[in-house]
């Protein structure tokens, strides 16, 4: 009779190693990050005080508990002006009816869409032919057209009734309009830049003179060398996955995962914020960040 072959006791360890690794892993990634939010404080000369910014909350019933934190949060803060760059929903028009939440909001609210409030390439696929469509556009200032992105695979209606509820909740939604406010006696220029996944982005010709301008724009990689001071955007999710040396997973497959201080010259500066929510992971079924947690973006406050 033969016996029973043996399992080496080092393979065995370093099984049971791997396994605890990668449940200690998920249980990170999915209960723990993706709900610890900090504060980013950023200190930019020239720029108003107190303004907060946000991106990417993707309200939806899984988190709005979640987003009623981070409100409550960003009103701790005692923002003047608070800006948010897109993607408020995530995929379902049953998520439309979270967007009061942010009418608790303090402070002035300015507001562009992203390209999950359109329902434009919200899935893997539709993001990988985002990257093709890409090449065709033109990101020069002179030339600027990003008509190419403009595929029809899109819902105006959805943006319209996005659009409606965030001004329900007071918000100023900027698409590719600007508003002139008075900051501390000084006049400052937001400018909203509309979906450019979408093929929306069009940069208002004769904008007038301020003392400092902020554009808002969703996909940081559309964004072209205007005449700006702060630029901000999302988007990316600083691509929520994030491993020691290999980088974010999402670039193997050409997007953008990029967050932070993308421009910093002493006039000029663009930051991408790493976001609020979380595109669900794990077959769909959980938010999930690692390495990468989401943030609330303090410009001097």
């Amino acid at each position: 009779m033969k016996r029973a072959a043996r399992i080496d006791p080092r393979l065995k360890v370093a099984l049971l190693s791997v396994f605890a690794i990668i449940l200690i892993f998920l249980f990170y990634s999915i209960f723990v990050e993706p709900r610890s939010i900090s504060v980013t404080r950023l200190s930019i000369e020239g720029a108003p005080a107190k303004v907060v910014f946000l991106a990417d909350l993707h309200i939806r019933d899984s988190n709005a508990d979640y987003i009623r934190s981070v409100v409550e949060k960003v009103n701790s803060l005692n923002p003047d002006i608070v800006l948010i760059s897109g993607d408020f929903i995530l995929s379902n028009a049953k998520d439309l009816e979270h967007l009061g939440l942010l009418s608790q909001l303090k402070g002035r609210k300015y507001a562009v869409l992203g390209n999950h409030d359109y329902f434009s390439s919200i899935n893997l696929a539709g993001s990988r032919m985002k990257v093709s469509e890409k090449k065709e556009a033109n990101f020069s200032v002179q030339g600027y057209n990003v008509s190419s992105m403009d595929d029809g695979l899109y819902s105006s209606q959805m943006g319209d009734d996005v659009k409606q509820r965030l001004e329900e909740a007071g918000f100023r939604v900027l698409k590719n309009e600007y508003e002139i406010i008075d900051s501390g006696g000084r006049r400052t220029l937001i400018l909203g830049l509309d979906d450019c996944w979408a093929g929306k982005t069009n940069l208002p010709s004769n904008l007038p003179e301020a003392d400092y301008s902020i554009y808002l724009l969703h996909e940081p990689e559309c964004i072209a060398d205007w005449d700006y001071n702060l630029m901000l955007a999302g988007h990316t999710h600083g691509g929520q996955i994030v491993f020691p040396i290999i980088g974010a997973p999402q670039s193997l497959f050409g997007m953008y995962s990029f967050s932070g201080m993308l421009v910093d010259e002493p006039n000029k500066k663009a930051y991408v914020t790493r976001g609020v929510g979380s595109y669900p992971m794990f077959f769909g079924i959980a938010d999930m960040r690692f390495n990468c947690p989401p943030e609330i973006v303090l410009i001097n406050g």
